[in-house]
């Protein structure tokens, strides 16, 4: 990566309950990625899938 990337990226601290921290390690684990890719994956999966339905609802909205 290079040092412009990581310029442009955002930083969030979150504070999660002590089962959701134990889950996300667990499941970061499973998938031999880290804590902060697996979370950087499901919030853009998340946000993804939240544009696209407000994108479609917008849509079925227009006469």
């Amino acid at each position: 990566m290079q040092y412009n990337e990581m310029a442009s990226r955002g930083r969030v601290t979150a504070y999660l309950p002590e089962e959701i921290q134990k889950a996300l390690e667990e499941w970061a684990e499973e998938e031999s990625r880290s804590v902060s890719s697996l979370t950087t994956y499901l919030l853009t999966k998340s946000v993804r899938e939240r544009q696209e339905q407000k994108k479609d609802k917008s849509e079925s909205d227009r006469p």
